[in-house]
């Protein structure tokens, strides 16, 4: 027999399952508005922490819909690094250019050559994918572990903001050793400063614009 899920990896499951459901069961009018309203958000911590290159992601038909906050990068200057994964389970960073096509894990990645391995340290700002965030800053990932093992060796760090649905930030999620908590978050409703566990330095704090 093999090793029984403990009691964190458990919980992890049922809320990874109970988003998915969720999501999945949003109506078009209301995934619509959301999509709106988020690239609100989104533009709206951009333009207040001044940055100028930050990362960002393709997201899925299910996930929060940053369609038109890169539409809106690409004619305001500010350069997104999009992710793309690679057999060692490691992310490189590609320039959006409006250019994707399905990646391995069927998650939509940019074409083209990705950045030098230092172009992280040089971005301003992480906005990443999660399944859900606490409102300590945990942040629960879909079992992958990029982003984990990404945001673990960044030093210095660049402020981190997850972006999810409203109904994703939940007061508390376990925490296990591997997990990296982020600064904040950004929802359809606003843009909210976390981190109950310290950032590596000051993140933009916008306030809550919801």
């Amino acid at each position: 027999m093999g090793e029984q899920p403990n009691a964190d990896e458990a919980t992890k499951r049922e809320v990874r399952a109970a988003v998915r459901t969720r999501r999945r069961r949003m109506s078009d009018g209301d995934r619509a508005a959301a999509a709106a309203a988020l690239t609100t958000r989104l533009v709206d911590l951009v333009e207040r922490s001044g940055a100028r290159t930050v990362t960002g992601f393709a997201s899925l038909p299910d996930e929060p819909d940053t369609g038109g906050f890169l539409a809106w990068a690409a004619t305001h200057d500010v350069a997104v690094l999009l992710p793309v994964v690679r057999p060692s389970g490691q992310l490189d960073w590609v320039p959006s250019t409006g250019r994707l096509a399905p990646g391995p894990l069927g998650i939509p990645e940019p074409l083209g050559d990705p950045v030098d391995a230092d172009a992280l340290a040089r971005v301003d700002l992480m906005l990443i994918p999660a399944c859900a965030v606490d409102r300590r800053g945990v942040r629960l990932g879909w079992g992958g572990g990029y982003f984990d093992r990404l945001l673990g060796g960044l030093a210095p760090r660049p402020p981190v903001y997850a972006v999810v649905f409203d109904e994703d930030l939940l007061p508390r999620l376990p925490r296990e050793a591997h997990d990296v908590p982020v600064d904040g978050v950004v929802t359809p409703s606003g843009v909210r400063r976390l981190g109950a566990f310290g950032g590596p330095g000051p993140a933009p704090d916008p306030g809550n614009t919801g």
